[in-house]
């Protein structure tokens, strides 16, 4: 004889309908953040800084990454977002020189764009200028940024600081048609005598995009400098540029 008790249909029902009301609550949470993130990120592209400090309130990390956008003070830097990045750096736990895919931080979209008072506010707040490869100072001196690259190198940026591939500051000044900046960086100190692994000078780059009165200059000087400091490299020849 079977002893069991009988399962209650009713009470089988109620457990399927709690379980499924669980299920919807987990998915809506789920939702409802996701919206938020998307929310934060929009915010910021729209430098709504009130919105920003709203949803950080609210639990939103200012260290969020998006895919595609990366990390929100990068974010906020690409958009020249100053308001929104105050708020994000209201924070002390914002990772200030927190980097997107490509290893870019906010101070260097900030020198490129050559918005000076973002870079002050970052670099109040203590992000790194100088750095292994690529820098901010690369960064303002390809964008023709002179007065991001006198503050960047009031705060000890490295003069010729190297590429990946030993392409420094200075030969971006010339490579993106900045003789302003080139000039500059080397009465400043700059070596106009080294060579990129591509076998170019600052010269070299100069003559490239055909502005020879910048390039002879810039040919007079790194003679002058070889003669006093001597030079860090040999001038690859023209055929292995």
């Amino acid at each position: 004889m079977h002893s069991g008790r009988r399962t209650d249909p009713l009470q089988l029902l109620r457990a399927l309908l709690a379980a499924l009301a669980l299920l919807s609550a987990t998915l809506g949470g789920a939702q409802a953040q996701g919206d938020a993130y998307r929310e934060f990120f929009d915010a910021i592209g729209r430098d709504d800084a009130a919105r920003v400090e709203t949803l950080i309130l609210r639990g939103i990390s200012t260290n969020s990454e998006d895919p595609k956008l990366g990390p929100a003070i990068v974010h906020a830097a690409q958009q020249k977002a100053h308001a929104a990045m105050k708020a994000l750096l209201l924070s002390p736990a914002t990772k200030v020189d927190a980097r997107n895919a490509a290893g870019e931080t906010a101070l260097m979209y900030a020198a490129l764009q050559g918005e000076l008072e973002t870079v002050k506010l970052l670099l109040a707040h203590g992000a790194e200028v100088n750095q292994q490869g690529w820098t901010a100072l690369h960064y303002a001196a390809s964008g023709g940024q002179l007065s991001v690259v006198q503050l960047l190198l009031e705060h000890h940026a490295y003069i010729d600081a190297a590429s990946p591939n030993g392409t420094t500051p200075l030969m971006m000044a010339a490579r993106q048609q900045r003789p302003t900046v080139a000039r500059y960086l080397v009465e400043q100190g700059a070596d106009p005598t080294l060579v990129n692994e591509s076998g170019w000078t600052a010269a070299d780059y100069l003559e490239r995009v055909g502005d020879a009165e910048h390039a002879r200059w810039m040919r007079e000087r790194a003679q002058e400098f070889a003669r006093r400091y001597g030079s860090k490299g040999a001038h690859a020849p023209a055929g292995q540029r």
